[in-house]
């Protein structure tokens, strides 16, 4: 059968529900006309009896099978053809302006904090290695100090003489006594260190005649250490002829570097005190001169302790001269010591003819 026919049962009912309504219509109109007005209401209360009834038993039958046979043929379709032309226009659209906007925000803000994060542990891996290099050096730098410092102790201690040891072997056949300079007072008077050093040097004089060597800082008019040094053993009785001034001792290497270039010195007795000594004959014996030293009595002076602390780093720094030799921004003319030590009483100027 067709369609049509198939159909015919639901409209048939559907026309005689339309008749049975419009015949009573008629009937209400034509007895009771005041009544038009209940009777939409008694529609409205009548559909939903009769026509929702009906269209619950006719929505399977009829509706629901022309949905079954429609939808493949028409919605599918359009849904087909649909989405490619809305959907996926609208994820084309949406999907820059949303989702490759946020990885683009993304992978910048990604990106930053790997390389920030890379910064950062290069910094604290440039600075690890900063701080292990400077605790190496410091520690190179400790060990070589108290090295360097024993080495001038424990090697140069047994040279140190006694009186009577130096007069029986030390005093004899030796080229001078080389007193080293301190500060003087501004009233031409030693300070109680080289007031010692100069009173160890009488003793010895004393004991063995010999050619002194007094050496020092001579700067100026004002300051001069040579010139007390000799007036204070000249006092003492000793011949102004014996001593012999090196005004440009203005250190102690200065004073061993110019005792052996200028006065031709080789073997030598050093005086001073006893935590000056070892850095004055390692200097000597580095320029290879046969030195021994004599020490004044130990007595605590004051600021000892600064002075014991400084002597740590001079024996340092002496120690690299010793091994370097630099030449000493002085004159170096030379000096006989078999002349009269009063020839060297007047300082020689820098930038003599004789020096240059």
């Amino acid at each position: 059968m067709s369609e049509a026919g198939k159909r015919d049962p639901v409209l048939q009912e559907e026309t005689t529900d339309a008749e049975q309504d419009a015949r009573k219509k008629d009937m209400l109109t034509a007895g009771n006309e005041p009544e038009q007005e209940k009777e939409p209401k008694k529609e409205e209360e009548t559909e939903p009896e009769g026509e929702a009834k009906q269209e619950e038993e006719t929505e399977p039958e009829g509706e629901a099978k022309q949905e079954e046979e429609t939808e493949p043929a028409g919605e599918e379709k359009q849904e087909e053809e649909i989405e490619p032309e809305g959907e996926a226009k609208q994820e084309e659209e949406t999907e820059p302006a949303g989702e490759e906007k946020q990885e683009e925000e993304i992978e910048p803000a990604e990106g930053g904090t790997k390389a920030s994060g890379k910064k950062k542990r290069g910094k604290k891996k440039a600075l690890l290695v900063t701080l292990c290099t400077l605790l190496v050096l410091i520690a190179i730098s400790v060990l070589g100090t108290i090295a360097v410092n024993c080495y001038m102790v424990f090697s140069e201690g047994r040279r140190i003489k006694e009186l009577d040891q130096w007069t029986a072997d030390a005093g004899k056949g030796i080229d001078c006594i080389l007193v080293l300079g301190c500060s003087v007072h501004p009233d031409g008077t030693p300070s109680r260190m080289l007031q010692d050093r100069l009173d160890a040097v009488i003793r010895l004089y004393q004991a063995s005649p010999q050619k002194i060597l007094v050496s020092g800082d001579h700067e100026g008019p004002y300051y001069n250490e040579v010139g007390v040094m000799k007036r204070y053993l000249v006092e003492a009785g000793i011949p102004s002829e014996d001593i012999f001034s090196d005004h440009y001792g203005v250190s102690t290497y200065d004073s061993i570097y110019r005792a052996f270039h200028v006065f031709s010195v080789r073997r030598v007795t050093i005086v001073t005190q006893k935590y000056h000594i070892y850095r004055a004959l390692h200097l000597a014996k580095c320029f290879g001169m046969d030195a021994d030293g004599y020490v004044t009595e130990d007595i605590e002076y004051e600021g000892q302790s600064d002075r014991d602390m400084r002597e740590i780093f001079a024996r340092d720094k002496d120690f690299l001269f010793g091994i370097f030799k630099p030449k000493p921004d002085s004159p170096m003319d030379p000096v006989s010591l078999d002349e009269s030590g009063d020839l060297t009483d007047v300082r020689t100027e820098k930038g003599s003819p004789e020096d240059q």
